[in-house]
């Protein structure tokens, strides 16, 4: 019975985990800023949501999920 939950809950976690990042992938570098800026501000100050958004970019760039403008 637990090994069934524990499974379920995995299931649904991978499941959510894939829709989020497809949620994310194809977006242009614009996108990605403008998605960061509506998610971030209550939570970082100014300077940190910008360095929060550039390694976010450039991570994307590298994983070749961004697309060009």
């Amino acid at each position: 019975m637990k090994l069934a939950l524990l499974v379920g809950a995995i299931a649904a976690v991978s499941k959510l985990a894939t829709a989020k990042k497809a949620e994310w992938e194809g977006l242009t570098e614009a996108q990605v800023r403008e998605k960061l800026d509506t998610k971030l501000p209550g939570r970082l100050p100014e300077e940190k949501r910008s360095a929060v958004a550039e390694k976010v970019v450039s991570k994307m760039r590298t994983h070749g999920v961004l697309q060009e403008d």
